[in-house]
């Protein structure tokens, strides 16, 4: 099993607290299933597995349960072992495919003999239909795929090396050379194989054998088109249409989704439905135009003007000709490579739980991401594929301008770590290490505001 940050949420979860029962949501093929099979045998006498999607007939038999004592008589014909109270997990996985399960979470942790967790892919979507979700009695985590410092744990990069990364970033000097040159190169691999665990173990097994990992990458992509048509209902065909169409429209020159590509007279509210879903279900990540750079960002954002990202870089570059990987992967820097670094970052800042936007005006031109840092001040982040990482006129503008009081921008390029008055030049791979970069809320400018 991979190292996963989300196992130490879940460790916590087992070890504080009783009173509710762990729900774990993610789109398909992740990792989930995975990290509770593990915490259920490596911290639970007995533990319990169901799956709702291989097995209809353990699907039929506790979706008729009445109460839920009679699921719990249920599960117990399914255990191989005795249920001992206190010593027991009971997994219930896939269970998207009968949602309404989750309602009974209430009375089963209420009943108290035994620790109870559910998993499913698709499940953002699935929980809007639950009649009535447990609020209090769940405790709910969010999973991603693998980040870029999991996926150096997991093809074996130190954790002297990636100290090192990380005490370069607090200082906000140089990493040695050979180790950049290094990094440089697991990053480039890491966009070309994603963060998907079985992508990551077929990249390991086959000896980094990329033509492997892309056909495991086309299974992927084929599954979720699968689950679209599955899960979406009445409005799969045009889930399905957003979905083929966001490779495309992150190629175009400005990488903001044109929805005309989807219909000539398609408009934002007609189609937002089919935007939640692909967004709920951990498929795409929608990054919002904004039209001021101040905190909260929120207030001016515009729903209506958006990027789309897929949520993970991997199967996004499988979508596209295989001279692309090779690019990235041998970086062949003649060969634009923008849409793939973009999406590489906004999977990392999604990761790490910031909401995405990009600033855009006319006048001052675009800025690739916006976030807000540690004490709600606007961070600017300019994504840099090319070899002109020094050239960001609307970051320069920005930073500039004394009304927004911006304090600090970061450009992330294959430059090394180095400060040029308010810009902050990162390497791609150091955007694991962006909580050392941002200001301290300490050093922030205090802000007095008007008595009224």
């Amino acid at each position: 099993m991979f190292k996963r940050k989300a196992f130490s949420d879940i460790l916590s979860w087992s070890a504080a607290s009783p009173h509710t029962a762990l729900l774990v949501r993610g789109a398909r093929q992740i990792g989930k299933s995975t990290l509770i099979r593990h915490l259920g045998e490596t911290e639970y006498d007995v533990f319990v597995e169901v799956n709702l999607y291989r097995d209809s007939a353990a699907k039929d038999a506790l979706a008729s349960s009445r109460d839920a004592q009679e699921l719990i008589s249920r599960i117990s014909l399914l255990s191989p072992t005795p249920l001992v109270p206190g010593k027991t997990l009971i997994f219930i996985d896939e269970v998207q495919e009968s949602p309404d399960l989750i309602t009974m979470a209430k009375f089963l942790v209420e009943d108290g003999r035994f620790r109870y967790a559910f998993s499913g892919s698709m499940l953002g979507t699935e929980l809007k239909k639950i009649r009535s979700y447990p609020v209090g009695f769940v405790t709910e985590l969010v999973m991603q795929p693998m980040d870029f410092e999991e996926f150096a744990w997991a093809v074996g990069v130190s954790d002297e090396s990636l100290d090192t990364v990380r005490r370069a970033c607090g200082a906000l000097s140089p990493i040695p050379d050979y180790l950049h040159e290094a990094f440089l190169s697991y990053l480039r691999t890491y966009v070309v194989v994603g963060g998907m665990p079985g992508a990551v173990q077929t990249f390991l097994d086959a000896r980094g054998d990329l033509a492997a990992v892309r056909d495991f990458q086309f299974q992927l992509v084929a599954s979720y088109q699968h689950d679209i048509t599955k899960y979406a209902g009445s409005r799969a065909l045009n889930v399905e249409a957003i979905f083929d169409q966001l490779p495309l429209q992150l190629d175009n020159r400005t990488r903001r989704f044109v929805l005309n590509s989807i219909d000539d007279d398609a408009r934002y509210e007609a189609y937002r439905k089919d935007f939640v879903w692909l967004t709920s279900a951990g498929v795409a990540y929608k990054c919002d135009q904004v039209s001021d750079p101040k905190s909260p960002l929120k207030a001016t954002e515009r729903p209506g003007v958006f990027k789309l990202y897929e949520s993970d870089t991997g199967m996004l570059i499988s979508r596209y000709p295989q001279s692309l990987a090779r690019a990235v992967f041998y970086d062949e820097r003649k060969v634009n490579q923008g849409a793939i670094f973009e999406n590489a970052v906004a999977q990392q800042l999604s990761a790490m739980g910031f909401s995405l936007y990009y600033y855009m005006n006319r006048k001052r031109g675009e800025v690739d991401f916006l976030i807000e840092g540690k004490a709600g001040e606007v961070v600017p982040i300019e994504v840099k594929s090319g070899t002109s990482a020094r050239a960001h006129a609307s970051l320069t503008k920005l930073l500039e301008n004394e009304e927004y009081r911006i304090p600090r921008g970061i450009v992330l390029s294959r430059l090394n770590i180095e400060v040029r008055g308010k810009v902050v030049y990162l390497p791609w791979y150091a955007l694991f290490c962006l909580d050392e970069v941002l200001i301290p809320e300490a050093e922030l400018p205090k802000v007095t505001l008007p008595k009224i």
